[in-house]
């Protein structure tokens, strides 16, 4: 109806009532002669035999690489499709047209055209989005270059994302015309898309796109592949950086005291942080068998930050133990207090006396808490004849005298002296008194130094902790991290198109044009 549609209008312009004006515009005389006069018809395919193959000059001229979505694996692209062939139905002589007329500009439904298609369309529109016009010189060469805006399939590898390369087909084929009937040439022998007036994309370098024809199941293809490479500068402060600084914050969790409170806090909230980040990727990205290269990052970082919590969990139970439920076995305080602190440089005041002499005395014993409550002091009701009592029953028989010397119980008293001394029964209850609180002394000062010890141990675990931490964490990042192959290959965009646009120049110098046997019929 379209194709009627546009007869009608040219059989107006050509009308005989305006058959003077037509005489008068040679172009309108041109455009009565080839499409109203002769028996031209767009729906027939421009070939002198039926099993004659007609070549198509095709090629892309990439305007911009408009999106690469990984999650539902398509490419968006804005492209130029450059189009020519030969039409051996419409030339005609320039001299009987005022000499000047070598070209005209026709719509594409008064000519036959190619229905070339994307084959691996992702999106509704398999065609060209704006059917502009054709050009058609006096030779019979017919130019047609529509803009269109493709949505194609993909296949997304994101096993190194952020540092990945992308490949992408375009693969565009008649849908109704196998191999015999249209086959492809490179447009001018290009064999490259063309990007002389390509656009730079702020996500995407292209590396290259190279194109090839080849024959599937009877029908001629122009496959172009996308070769491009992920721009990683806004990945890496939004993505690597952060992640990197979390699992290196995560190792401060071992500077921090046992006693204090916020060790498993710290370790909670940056596992917390990490789960953010995971569902963050899972939203960017396809769900795949492969993992990409950040996740592996980000789940060892997890694996590693709940170990943190597990061990965290031990140093603070080993801080609160207290020599009344765990005795400290000796193998412990050999190595925890003697072998580790002098491989860690580690040092506190008078250490190895207090170790040793601990390891010495009671390293097998259980230890109690010294009772602080003192047995209750005698009767002071007491007569001054139990003070008597009490003298003469602690007299004793110095050798080589006949007299009984008194003593106080609980006092050595040297036997020069014992002859002498009788004391009262209040210095007597006194001496018990500091007795009593000479051996509580100790056993509070035994008490203390076990608990200082096991807090040590703590402590010498938590720099341990923090070495292994460290080293761990540095090499799984730099291991990780530097098995994509592409993350010390910098890339300038300027100077690879520089170099494509210098293949195309240097082409298109060697190349011959179509009309004159490029790709004749």
């Amino acid at each position: 109806m379209k194709t009627l549609f546009l007869y009608a209008i040219l059989s107006l312009v050509v009308s005989p009532s305006r058959a003077q004006g037509v005489d008068s515009n040679p172009e309108a005389r041109l455009l009565k002669k080839l499409f109203e006069d002769s028996s031209y018809n767009p729906l027939i395919r421009p070939v002198k035999r039926p099993n004659e193959t007609i070549c198509i000059g095709f090629n892309i001229q990439l305007s911009q690489v408009i999106a690469v979505d990984e999650k539902n694996m398509v490419m968006k692209t804005n492209v130029w499709l450059q189009t020519e062939w030969n039409d051996y139905q419409l030339t005609w002589n320039p001299d009987d047209y005022g000499g000047n007329l070598t070209a005209i500009r026709v719509d594409p439904a008064l000519v036959w055209t190619p229905d070339i298609v994307l084959f691996n369309n992702a999106d509704g529109d398999y065609e060209v989005s704006y059917r502009s016009n054709v050009v058609i010189y006096y030779s019979g060469y017919i130019n047609w270059i529509p803009p269109a805006i493709f949505v194609s399939s993909c296949s997304i590898d994101v096993e190194y994302f952020p540092f990945d390369e992308q490949v992408c087909e375009m693969k565009f084929g008649s849908w109704t015309y196998n191999a015999d009937q249209l086959n492809y040439i490179f447009y001018k022998n290009i064999d490259i898309a063309d990007i002389t007036d390509y656009y730079l994309s702020g996500t995407w370098i292209i590396v290259k796109v190279p194109g090839k024809v080849v024959i599937e199941e009877d029908t001629s293809l122009f496959i172009f592949t996308f070769t491009l490479r992920r721009m990683t500068l806004f990945y890496i402060v939004n993505l690597i950086i952060p992640c990197v600084l979390i699992s290196f914050v995560s190792i401060c969790v071992f500077s921090l005291p046992a006693y204090a409170c916020e060790k498993i806090t710290l370790c909670i909230s940056m596992l917390l942080v990490l789960v953010v980040f995971l569902l963050l990727i899972s939203k960017i990205l396809p769900p795949t068998l492969t993992i990409p290269l950040i996740a592996k990052y980000l789940l060892f970082t997890f694996v590693m930050n709940s170990f943190a919590i597990v061990f965290t969990v031990v140093v603070i139970n080993i801080n609160f133990r207290t020599p009344r439920t765990h005795p400290m076995p000796h193998l412990v305080r050999l190595i925890f207090l003697n072998y580790l602190p002098r491989l860690m440089k580690m040092k506190r005041p008078d250490h190895d006396n207090r170790w040793q002499k601990q390891d010495n005395t009671s390293s097998s014993n259980t230890y109690e808490a010294p009772d602080i409550q003192p047995s209750p002091p005698p009767d002071l009701a007491e007569s001054a004849d139990v003070h008597h009592r009490s003298c003469m029953l602690n007299r004793v028989m110095v050798p080589g005298e006949n007299v009984m010397h008194p003593i106080v119980e609980g006092l050595p008293v040297a036997p020069a002296t014992r002859s002498k001394i009788c004391f009262h029964p209040e210095i007597q209850r006194g001496a018990s008194a500091l007795q009593f609180i000479k051996r509580h002394m100790e056993k509070e000062e035994e008490f203390e130094s076990v608990l200082d010890d096991w807090r040590y141990i703590a402590t010498v675990l938590d720099r341990l902790l923090f070495f292994v931490y460290l080293l761990a964490t540095t090499f799984g990042t730099i291991g990780i991290l530097m098995k994509a192959p592409y993350v010390m290959h910098v890339l300038n965009q300027g100077d690879i198109l520089d170099e494509m646009r210098d293949h195309i120049k240097n082409v298109n110098v060697l190349a011959t044009h179509f009309p004159e046997g490029g790709c004749a019929p």
